[in-house]
């Protein structure tokens, strides 16, 4: 299901789009009017209410500082994004595959990367976390893009949400 609320859209069950509706009608209009304001005040509401619904505003995702920040923690302490089992090829060879365990890195912090850091999706989340799978990579990655940019440089100013994400994932991972 959708709502529209002006320059909002509210994506998610009919119970998740009635909480996040009721959350956002505490902010002030004029709040509202400006992104970069706006994005800060909404991210605030997801964290503070645990908001499930998918939040928008003018098209582009307002991100949760608080689950990508947990997710970036615990890659942190684990030391990899995934954790790997062997799939044997003939007599000697063996590839890695993520089936073995459930990865480390989140669905919500996997679609982070991909949208707001300039990277490729890399097929998919398995794709990702062989290309950058320890957190040694991840601070590579933070260092330079795929682009050959530092991430936070990559980001637009207006991308407020994103930016305040990245900045603690940079002190997290000692960028």
């Amino acid at each position: 299901m959708m709502k529209k609320l002006g320059q909002i859209e509210i994506f998610g069950t009919k119970k998740q789009i009635e909480e996040a509706e009721k959350a956002l009608q505490t902010l002030n209009d004029s709040v509202l009017k400006s992104e970069p304001e706006a994005r800060l005040a909404i991210q605030e509401l997801i964290d503070e209410r645990k908001l499930k619904a998918n939040i928008y505003y003018d098209g582009n995702t307002v991100w949760s500082y608080d689950r990508i920040i947990r997710n970036v923690k615990r890659i942190k302490k684990e030391g990899v994004l995934g954790y790997a089992s062997y799939r044997p090829i003939g007599y000697m060879l063996r590839i890695p595959t993520f089936d073995g365990g459930k990865p480390v890195l989140s669905n919500y912090f996997y679609k982070f990367l991909h949208l707001c850091c300039g990277s490729i999706a890399h097929y998919d989340k398995a794709g990702w976390i062989a290309t950058y799978p320890t957190v040694e990579h991840l601070k590579d990655f933070f260092r330079k893009n795929e682009f050959g940019v530092r991430v936070l440089d990559y980001i637009p100013d207006w991308q407020t949400d994103a930016k305040r994400i990245v900045v603690s994932i940079e002190e997290i991972l000692g960028v």
